[in-house]
C-alpha cells in the first residue's frame, strides 16, 4: 500500500468481520471461522502491501469450501445454505479487491450481509448488533471517501442518527408484506418448543430444564385461574406398549365445544412443524389455520415464523363427540403385555357404579399409594406400565398421562393423551403470561359414553397438587433449590430484572417484528390515513410524515459550519484526486498537488493546473478577497473530473 493513501481497506475489512461475527452462532463453526481467517489474511496482505494469491489457488480453496457447505447443510439455498454461500463468496470477494471502486463494492455487499443474522433472530439484541455494524460500515464508508479513521467515528453516528427518522417513518408507513420477508425453507428440526411426534417416559420432563419462552399470551379480560391454563397443542391416541404417538389427528374437527367462559385473547409465537398450542378448548381459529380432529389448532402451510394470533376458546366447556364403533374400538386398542395394570383395571371397572367412579377410583389409587412426581425418575423395565404403576411409582407428568390413559383403554373406556402446556409465568410489568418450554405437560381425555363427550384427566395433579397451582418450577424440588439449581432458576434479586427485561423484548416483539399487514392496517385506520392499505394511503402517510422524519437533517444542513469558498472548493479538489489515487497530507500545499498530479492524462492535468494557479492567485496574491470570484472557482473546481 503506497504512502500517504487517503483511504485503505483495512476498515471495510473490520467492519465485515464484525457484520459476519453473529453467523457464528447459527452456520458451522469451521465456516465461520474460515471467513474469519480469510479475512485476516487479507488485512495483513494490505498493511503490508503483499502480493494476491494466484487465482488458480483461490479457486480450488473456494471449491473446496462450497463443497464442504453443501455436505454439512444438505443445500445451499433457503436460510442456512444460502447465508453460508454469501459469507464463503464474500470472504474470497476480498481478495479481488485492489481499487477504490472494488472496496466500495465489497462494502456495499457488506450492508446486505448485515441484514443476514435477521433471518435466525430477531431479538433486541440481534437489532443492537445490526445497528453496531452500520454504524461500522458507515464508517469505513467515511474513511473510504478520504476521512481520517479517528474522526469519522463521530460523521458515521451523526448520518445514522439522521437516517433514524426517515427509516422510522418508511417502516411504519411502507406496505408490510403477508408473510416475513425473511420466509425461507428450514430444516424441521428447527422447531422452538421442542415437542417431538410423540411420548415416551423421559419425553416431556426434559423440556423442564429448557426455560426458553414457548410463546406469549395477553388475555382481553381477566386471565382464567393458573390451573385452567392448559395449552392445547398435540393428540396421541396409538399406543405400542412404550411410545404414544398420533393416528387418527388430521381431518377437520369432529368435536364440538359446549358450555364454558368465552376467552378472547392473543399469542405471539413460531408455530412448531404447524403445530398452534391454543387454550382449551378453542371455538375459532386464526386466518391462515383450521381446527383439526381433536380440537388442536393446526396451520394450512406449515411456517415457522413468529407471528401473532388472535384466538378465542371457551375454558371449561365440554368437547361433545359422538364415536362411531371403529373410532370406539380404535381409542380402546391396546398392545399385549402389562398383566397385572389390565387386572388392576377390570377389578376397577367391575366394582365402579359408572365411568366418573372409575376415574376418582385410579386417581385415589395414585393418591394414595406413594406415588411421587419427580425429574428423575427409575428407568422403566418391560413391561413398562406394570412397572411404573407396581414398583418405581416415580415420575413425570407423561409417566402419569401415559399410565392412566392404559388403565382407562384397559377398563373399555376410550381414552387419548394429550400434549401441550400447562400454566404459565404471568408478567406484571408488560401485563402478558409468558409461557415457557419448561411449562410443557401431558394429560389425558376420558370419553364418557353416558355423556358422549371428552373429559379432561389430569392425573398428575393427583400426585403434586401443586403442579396446577404453582407450575413445574416451584413444585419439584430440584427445581425449587435455588442452591442446588442454581443454572435452572435464577436468584430471586434478579427476576424483577428479569421481569423488566422479557416485557421489553415483548414490546419488541409485539410492536416491531410483529408489526404485520394487520397490524399496519389497524394503525392506518386509527391515523385517519385510509380503510386500506393501498397506494393512496401510503401516498397519504408519506406525505404526513417524510417532512417530520426529514426535519433533523433540514436542521442540521442550515447550522453546519460552512466553509469559505476557496476551502471548501479546495477540499472538494483534492477528494476528486483522491479517487484518482492522487494522494495529499493535510500539511501539502499546491505545489505538491501538481506534482503527485503528473500522471494524470494531459488535458486533466492542463485543466487542473489553470485551477491550481487561479487558487493561489485568490488564496495568496490578492490583498482584498473577492467573493464573487472565489465562487465562481468553486463553482469550477467541483464541476472538474
Amino acid at each position: 500500500m503506497s504512502a500517504g493513501r487517503p483511504w485503505r481497506g483495512e476498515p471495510v475489512l473490520l467492519a465485515m468481520g464484525w457484520v459476519m461475527l453473529p453467523l457464528a452462532w447459527f452456520l458451522p463453526l469451521w465456516l465461520m471461522a474460515a471467513a474469519g481467517l480469510a479475512l485476516l489474511a487479507r488485512a495483513r496482505l494490505e498493511r503490508r502491501g503483499g502480493a494476491m494469491p494466484s487465482r488458480w489457488l483461490l479457486l480450488p480453496l473456494l471449491v473446496v469450501s462450497v463443497g464442504a457447505a453443501w455436505l454439512q447443510l444438505g443445500t445451499l439455498i433457503g436460510r442456512e445454505g444460502g447465508v453460508a454461500l454469501l459469507t464463503l463468496l464474500m470472504a474470497f470477494k476480498a481478495y479481488e479487491t485492489t481499487t477504490l471502486r472494488d472496496w466500495r463494492v465489497l462494502l456495499a455487499l457488506g450492508f446486505f450481509l448485515a441484514a443476514m443474522p435477521l433471518l435466525f433472530d430477531q431479538s433486541p439484541w440481534m437489532a443492537a448488533w445490526l445497528i453496531s455494524a452500520l454504524w461500522l460500515l458507515t464508517w469505513a464508508a467515511a474513511v473510504l471517501a478520504g476521512g481520517l479513521p479517528r474522526g469519522s467515528w463521530r460523521s458515521a453516528a451523526q448520518a445514522l442518527l439522521l437516517s433514524l427518522p426517515i427509516m422510522l417513518a418508511l417502516f411504519v408507513v411502507m406496505p408490510r408484506l403477508p408473510e416475513p420477508l425473511w420466509s425461507m425453507p428450514k430444516p424441521q428440526s428447527s422447531a422452538g418448543s421442542g415437542l417431538g411426534e410423540d411420548m415416551e417416559p423421559g419425553s416431556i420432563s426434559s423440556l423442564v430444564l429448557n426455560r426458553d419462552p414457548a410463546f406469549s399470551v395477553v388475555f382481553d379480560g381477566p386471565a382464567p385461574r393458573q390451573d385452567q391454563l392448559y395449552w392445547r397443542a398435540m393428540l396421541l391416541d396409538a399406543f405400542d406398549g412404550r411410545r404414544w404417538s398420533r393416528a387418527m389427528e388430521g381431518g377437520r374437527l369432529s368435536q364440538s365445544a359446549a358450555g364454558g367462559r368465552p376467552v378472547r385473547y392473543s399469542m405471539t409465537l413460531r408455530a412448531d412443524r404447524g403445530r398452534l398450542p391454543a387454550l382449551e378448548m378453542p371455538v375459532e381459529a386464526p386466518p391462515g389455520s383450521h381446527l383439526a380432529s381433536g380440537g388442536v389448532l393446526r396451520q394450512d402451510r406449515n411456517q415457522d415464523e413468529l407471528a401473532r394470533y388472535a384466538m378465542q376458546s371457551l375454558v371449561d366447556a365440554r368437547a361433545e363427540e359422538s364415536l362411531s364403533p371403529g373410532a370406539r374400538a380404535f381409542y380402546t386398542r391396546l398392545p399385549p403385555g402389562n398383566p397385572r395394570s389390565r387386572v388392576l383395571a377390570a377389578e376397577w371397572a367391575s366394582t365402579a357404579r359408572d365411568e366418573r367412579a372409575f376415574i376418582q377410583q385410579a386417581l385415589q389409587y395414585l393418591r394414595q399409594n406413594g406415588f411421587r412426581y419427580t425429574l428423575q425418575p427409575p428407568l422403566l423395565r418391560e413391561p413398562p406400565v406394570d412397572q411404573f404403576l407396581f414398583e418405581t411409582r416415580e415420575g413425570f407428568c407423561e409417566h402419569y398421562a401415559s399410565a392412566f390413559a392404559y388403565l382407562a383403554r384397559a377398563a373399555g373406556m376410550p381414552a387419548r393423551v394429550v400434549v401441550g402446556y400447562q400454566g404459565g409465568e404471568y408478567n406484571p410489568v408488560g401485563k402478558f403470561w409468558l409461557v415457557r418450554s419448561s411449562d410443557a405437560h401431558a394429560w389425558t381425555e376420558v370419553w364418557l359414553s353416558g355423556e358422549r363427550r371428552w373429559l379432561r384427566v389430569d392425573p398428575t395433579s393427583a400426585v403434586s397438587p401443586g403442579r396446577l397451582e404453582r407450575g413445574a418450577e416451584q413444585s419439584l424440588p430440584a427445581l425449587r433449590d435455588e442452591g442446588a439449581a442454581g443454572a435452572v432458576l435464577p436468584p430471586r434479586w434478579l427476576r424483577g430484572w428479569r421481569q423488566q427485561w422479557q416485557a421489553a423484548d415483548f414490546a419488541w416483539q409485539q410492536w416491531v417484528v410483529g408489526y404485520d399487514a394487520n397490524r399496519q392496517r389497524g394503525l392506518f385506520q386509527r391515523l385517519g390515513l385510509g380503510a386500506d392499505v393501498d397506494s393512496a394511503s401510503v401516498a397519504r402517510g408519506l406525505l404526513a410524515g417524510m417532512p417530520l422524519a426529514l426535519l433533523p437533517l433540514f436542521l442540521w444542513w442550515r447550522r453546519r459550519p460552512r466553509q469559505p469558498p476557496l476551502e471548501d472548493g479546495w477540499e472538494s479538489l483534492r477528494r476528486r484526486l483522491a479517487r484518482r489515487s492522487v494522494a495529499l497530507a493535510p500539511s501539502q500545499g499546491p505545489l505538491d498537488l501538481l506534482k503527485a498530479a503528473r500522471g494524470l492524462p494531459r488535458d486533466d492535468f492542463k485543466q487542473l493546473k489553470w485551477l491550481v494557479d487561479e487558487y493561489v492567485d485568490l488564496r495568496y496574491r490578492r490583498q482584498q478577497p473577492d467573493a464573487a470570484k472565489e465562487r465562481r472557482w468553486r463553482r469550477r473546481a467541483r464541476r472538474w473530473k
